[in-house]
Parts: structure tokens; sequence; C-alpha cells
């Protein structure tokens, strides 16, 4: 066998396991059916991949001791490398890594990929979506229906308002693109590196913050958890939002502090907000969350195309199965020391 880090050269089968949780929703799951289905699609590296499935990690010790390559999204990471000498690459079903960290068990040799990129189509609707509710005050009009309550506000059109992106990788990026080609906003990013991005026309830093959101009416959070970015909108800089803005988190729970947030709903101080991640999740029933005003609750759905999920990621594996046998770089390969 090949070591780990190599050109594969040899025509021997590439030992795949698919490792399926049924514990996720269906729309998560890797079948016979949608893994023959991406075969067909890919007939050139078809015949080279010799595929086994285990279904909630039933077999999955047994198989993946054959195995070069793992797709799926939880399995035991600690004992991994005994359980599965050969395993050289491991592809992930979804973006996140927070469940597998700390990154201990990756050892050098091993690539750890994710699905980045599938999420954008949707999610950058989704977003375009959120924001539109934002502006027409749909948070506001639900709140009241709750409550019985018969109350007029009016709105104008969201063309010309400014949104702020905080994280411009695949979804920040997507998002940004369709709103600003779609609705006509101005749009000012946040990313670690500030490197410009297209559709994004002022890009800043996170420590640049306090120049970005002030001028805002929309924030759209798309940033992956990391330790750099939990935490990163605090009560501070929710301070620093503009009377009326609203907000969307598509990113993860904890970059956002939600009881700040929460506050400045029950004061009314901002306009509305959208939020599609918690932690922990499902939200508990007893979370303030629920009952707070002019804030709606989505279930962590927003990325997740029903149709075209899978297809989409076993798409990019299979993309990734060329660069593997060749020995070329592994696209979204998950970088330790920033654990995305």
């Amino acid at each position: 066998m090949a070591s780990r880090g190599r050109s594969r050269s040899d025509d021997a089968p590439i030992r795949v396991h698919v490792a399926v949780l049924r514990s996720q929703p269906d729309v998560f799951w890797v079948t016979p059916e949608r893994f023959a289905a991406a075969c067909a699609r890919h007939p050139d590296l078809a015949p080279r991949v010799a595929v086994e499935f285990s279904w909630d990690l039933e077999g999955f010790e047994a198989a993946i001791e054959r195995a070069e390559v793992l797709i799926g999204w939880r399995f035991p990471t600690q004992s991994l490398t005994d359980l599965a000498p050969g395993l050289r690459w491991v592809q992930l079903t979804g973006a996140g890594t927070e469940h597998l960290q700390p990154l201990d068990w990756l050892t050098r040799g091993l690539a750890l990929t994710t699905n980045s990129g599938v999420h954008g189509p949707k999610a950058a609707e989704f977003a375009g979506t959120a924001l539109l509710m934002l502006n027409h005050d749909i948070p506001f009009f639900a709140t009241a229906q709750r409550q019985a309550r018969w109350e007029k506000r009016f709105s104008g059109v969201i063309e010309g308002k400014t949104l702020a992106v905080i994280g411009v990788g695949t979804v920040g990026g997507a998002a940004a693109r369709w709103v600003k080609r779609r609705l006509g906003l101005r749009v000012l990013g946040v990313r670690r590196s500030g490197r410009p991005r297209r559709y994004v026309d002022e890009m800043y830093r996170p420590s640049e913050l306090a120049r970005v959101l002030p001028r805002a009416d929309f924030v759209l959070v798309s940033a992956p958890l990391t330790p750099e970015t939990e935490g990163l909108i605090d009560r501070s800089a929710l301070g620093l939002m503009k009377p009326g803005a609203g907000l969307v988190n598509l990113g993860r729970a904890r970059v956002v502090d939600y009881e700040a947030l929460r506050e400045r709903l029950e004061r009314g101080t901002l306009r509305g907000a959208i939020l599609d991640v918690f932690d922990p999740e499902p939200l508990p029933t007893d979370s303030p969350l629920w009952a707070t005003p002019n804030l709606m609750i989505v279930p962590h759905i927003s990325s997740d195309d029903a149709e075209q999920y899978i297809p989409r990621t076993l798409d990019l594996f299979f993309d990734n199965l060329a660069r593997f046998v060749t020995g070329r770089a592994l696209r979204n390969r998950v970088r330790k020391g920033r654990q995305y």
C-alpha cells in the first residue's frame, strides 16, 4: 500500500468506507443508491473504487481496517489510527469540524477534508430570504400574531441598504454575491485575512469590527467556530450596531452572544433577528429565546439542500479522488492550526 501523503499510482482498487448515521436526517445519508448515481456521473473514476457501507457504526471496525478513505461525519477518532492503519483520507459530509476537536487524532499524512462549498447556493438564497424578512419586519409581525395584536409597521425597499458579512468564506461569499446581484445591497466584509473578494465593496479584519457594525443595516454571521471567532459578536459588538438593524446567524451559535442579543431584542433596539444555529441543538424547550420578541428560530436547516446536498458532496468527493490518486493537493483540507 502506498504510504500516506504520496501519489497513489498503482491500479489496485481504492477501498472506501462510508459510515452512515440514521440519527441524522436522511438528507445527509450517503446511501448505496446515491453513491451509485455519483459513480455514473464520474465513469472514469468509478471503476477505481471499492466501497463498503456501515450504518450506525455497525461493522465499522472490521470495515475501516481495510479502508484507505473514510466518508462520514461522526466516528471514533481517538482509536482511528489503530483501527485503520492504511487510512489516508477522511472526507466529511459536513463543513464544520468542532465535533471532532481537538484534532490530536489527525496524524501526519492523514488528510481531513470538509464539504465546504456544497452549502453555498442554498445558504445564499436563505440569507437573501432572511434579509428580506428582516427588512419587511416579518419577525415583528410573527410576534404580533402570537400575541393576537394588530399593529402596523411600514418599511421601505431593501435596495441600497448595507449588509455586513462576518466571515466571508464559502457561505458568506455566496451570500454576498446573491444579495449584491439580486437585492442591490452594499456589502461590507469581515474575514480573517482581510483579503478583498468579489461582490464585497469593502473588506476588513475582525479587529476592525468597530468600523463595520455601526454602518450596517443588517449583519450576516457566517464565520466558523474557532478560538478566534468564539464570542466575536459579543455584548460590546452588538452595542455597536445601529438602532433598528437586524441580524442573521448562519455560522455557529457561540460566535454570537445570544443572551446579549436577546436583551437588545427585548428592549427593541434591534429590528429583529433570524437564527439558524444554537448550542446545544435542539434548542431546549425552556430557553428564553423561544419567547423573545422579533426573533425567528430556524432548526439548523438554512444551507442543507434537500435534493442536492449529497449529490454535490459526492461530486466534490470524486473531484478530490482524482487529486488523491495523482498526489495533488485536496480541496477543503483542514489545517489543524486553524481548525477549519
